[in-house]
């Protein structure tokens, strides 16, 4: 699981994730999750490292893998209201 700017992938050969999370060896499945929250059977790529701020209006990228699947989604946040 990544989400990358799309400002980066277009301009970027190797693309920075602001999130990314791999499988361990028990992940479970789950039909949604938000942004940032800890999924059951997932680490980040980096040790310790956290999800990076979601800039409302920026155009973002999720990739989710699972096996030989692959996804794709762009979604642009918008601020939260009181």
């Amino acid at each position: 699981l990544k989400v990358i700017p799309v400002s980066d992938i277009e301009t970027n050969k190797y693309p920075h994730p602001i999130w990314n999370l791999v499988s361990t060896s028990n992940s479970v499945p789950i039909n949604e999750f938000a942004y940032g929250m800890h999924i059951q059977g997932m680490q980040p790529t980096v040790q310790g490292a956290t999800a990076d701020p979601l800039e409302p209006g920026v155009k973002y990228r999720l990739l989710i893998e699972a096996g030989k699947l692959k996804a794709e989604h762009d979604f642009v946040p918008v601020p939260r209201t009181p």
